[in-house]
């Protein structure tokens, strides 16, 4: 089914497309089905750099997969879309209603401001932070690699932003071609799915909320607890005060030991 709940805090959104492969054919499923539901300020296509590689040549593949995004969206809003058969491109036909869908999106897509941006892995937890900031994003997985997917999920988790979609086909993809395009597709056999609607996630985001929130707590009584024994060691020491919250403190920081030992077991 397609998820079309709309969102409590309203106003436009900026999407972040994490953008890992070069065939466009996903990212237009991605953009009909945002450009038709969502108020959309901008689009955002995101390059995460693994490794050594450079920035320049980043930059260009990004602009290189919303070039060949845009080709195939005119080549849709024309009417065709360029099949390969046998080593050959065919252009086949998709309909005019299809083609009028997608020269209107199309026209949308051009009219919202578009950037091509480029992140090193290691400063991915500090640029997510940047994007979330203004509480208006809206990030797409669909097309990013495993071990890239656990690293986003996880850091926005941890910065308490669960809004991270995937379109989900209902199926593994047949064609590889229009036949896998939004136009193709019966509106109930997809979904542009809330990742963080899963169970397991919601999960883990309550266990690290627990774990804050039971740090700070720790934090705070070390702190009174170090407070009390400043002050009764200066006001009076080598006293029966001095001695009973001296052991107190002691007492105190055996059980939070044994406490943050034991949430670690978990």
């Amino acid at each position: 089914m397609i998820d079309r709940r709309q969102r409590s805090n309203g106003g436009s959104r900026n999407v972040y497309l994490l953008a890992t492969s070069h065939v466009p054919d996903p990212y237009v499923n991605v953009l009909a089905h945002l450009l038709q539901h969502e108020n959309l300020s901008s689009v955002n296509f995101v390059n995460i750099i693994e490794g050594e590689g450079a920035p320049a040549e980043a930059d260009v593949q990004i602009r290189s997969i919303y070039a060949e995004i845009v080709k195939l969206m005119e080549a849709l809003a024309g009417g065709t879309y360029p099949r390969e058969v046998d080593g050959e491109i065919h252009h086949h036909s998709i309909g005019q209603k299809a083609a009028e869908r997608y020269s209107a999106l199309l026209e949308k897509l051009l009219r919202v401001k578009t950037r091509m941006v480029t992140v090193r892995w290691g400063e991915l937890d500090q640029e997510l932070e940047k994007f979330i900031a203004d509480g208006r994003a809206i990030f797409d997985v669909t097309t990013l690699k495993k071990n890239l997917l656990v690293d986003v999920v996880s850091l926005l988790v941890s910065r308490g932003c669960m809004e991270f979609y995937s379109f989900d086909l209902g199926r593994a993809p047949r064609y590889f071609d229009d036949r896998d395009l939004i136009h193709s597709l019966d509106p109930d056999g997809y979904s542009y799915r809330r990742i963080s609607d899963s169970p397991h996630i919601e999960a883990a985001r309550k266990r690290m909320v627990a774990r804050s929130a039971t740090l700070r707590f720790l934090l705070l009584s070390a702190s009174v607890v170090g407070a009390l024994v400043i002050l009764v060691q200066f006001f009076f020491p080598d006293s029966w005060a001095d001695k009973l919250v001296v052991a107190a403190a002691t007492a105190a920081s055996i059980v939070s030991l044994l406490f943050v030992l034991q949430r670690e077991d978990r």
